[in-house]
């Protein structure tokens, strides 16, 4: 290999190396881009999750709450004071 070859090699080399450089800058430019918007996109998916939580939360303690007070209610009513009678 002559001198004049080796040279040409050694540019081609730096110049290959500076446009690999510039396309792993413009690759992580885009990844951190898509990683904000995605962020942004769960952010807005838990809310949205956290809402129908709290709304499907709060219609089962509708439902739950008034049949549970009654129960309780009957079970107190026949746990204590039925039994006090039959205590005597």
């Amino acid at each position: 290999m002559t001198d004049n070859e080796l040279k040409e090699l050694v540019a081609s080399l730096a110049i290959s190396q500076t446009e690999t450089v510039q396309q792993f800058k413009e690759t992580r430019e885009l990844l951190d881009k898509i990683a904000r918007e995605n962020k942004r996109e769960n952010k807005e998916l838990r809310q949205q999750i956290g809402g129908l939580g709290n709304k499907f939360g709060s219609f089962t303690e509708g439902m739950a709450f008034p049949s549970n007070d009654q129960n309780s209610t009957k079970k107190i009513w026949y746990g204590i004071y039925w039994n006090k009678s039959y205590a005597f």
